[in-house]
C-alpha cells in the first residue's frame, strides 16, 4: 500500500510540474540572470513570511506579499527592494495588466481580494469575498491568480482558492467597468 501511495504521489507530482512547465513557458519569462536556487530575499525585512510572489512585467519587478501584510517588490535579482504595508494575512498577488500599476492582493481572513495601486502605495478597493468563501483565520483564501479573456467584460476572471475545502472559485471584479464600484460577481461552474 505504501509503495503504491508513494508511485501516485510521484505521478501526481510529474503531472504538476509538467503542467507548470507547460503553463510557465506561456507566460512572461523572469530573467535569466535570475538563476534557480539563487537567493534574492536578503533585502527583505526580518521574520518576512512570503506568502505569494509574481513577476510584473510591465515594471520587471518580482512582487511578494507576506503573511503580516506586506507587499514587496524587487528586481530579479532581489535588489531595490520596496515595501507597502497592507493589513491583513496576505497569502497571494496577481497582476492583471502589465501597463497598470494596479495589482490584486489575496487576503486570506476576512477572505477578500484587495486592489493595491502601486505608483501611489494606496488600497484603493477591497472586494469582498465572504457570501462564497470563508474559512477560519488561519484556513481562508489561500490562492489568487487572474486568467485574461478578451472576450470577458473585465477582461478576464479571478480564480481563488479556499484552504478550508479545497475549491477554486472564480469570480468577475469590475476591475475595467469601474474604479469605485466593489461589486463581485460569484461565477458557479
Amino acid at each position: 500500500m505504501n509503495t503504491i501511495a508513494n508511485t501516485v504521489k510521484t505521478w501526481l507530482a510529474a503531472g504538476v510540474l509538467n503542467i507548470s512547465a507547460g503553463l510557465a513557458m506561456a507566460a512572461e519569462p523572469f530573467p535569466a540572470e535570475a538563476l534557480p536556487g539563487t537567493e534574492i530575499g536578503g533585502g527583505l525585512p526580518g521574520g518576512y513570511e512570503p506568502s505569494g510572489v509574481v513577476w510584473h512585467p510591465g515594471t520587471s519587478k518580482l512582487l511578494v506579499v507576506s503573511d503580516g501584510g506586506l507587499v514587496s517588490a524587487m528586481n530579479a535579482d532581489g535588489t531595490s527592494v520596496d515595501n507597502w504595508n497592507v493589513s491583513g494575512d496576505l497569502e497571494a498577488i496577481s497582476v492583471t495588466d502589465p501597463n497598470s500599476p494596479f495589482v490584486y492582493v489575496g487576503v486570506e481572513h476576512p477572505d477578500s481580494i484587495v486592489e493595491l495601486n502601486i505608483d501611489t502605495d494606496i488600497v484603493t478597493r477591497t472586494f469582498d469575498l465572504t457570501p462564497w468563501m470563508s474559512g477560519p483565520s488561519s484556513r481562508g483564501l489561500e490562492a489568487l491568480t487572474f486568467v485574461p479573456d478578451p472576450a470577458d467584460p473585465e477582461g478576464g476572471l479571478f480564480y481563488a482558492g479556499l484552504q478550508e475545502d479545497g475549491k477554486i472559485y472564480s469570480f468577475r471584479l469590475p476591475i475595467s467597468s469601474s474604479s469605485t464600484v466593489t461589486t463581485v460577481t460569484h461565477l458557479a461552474r
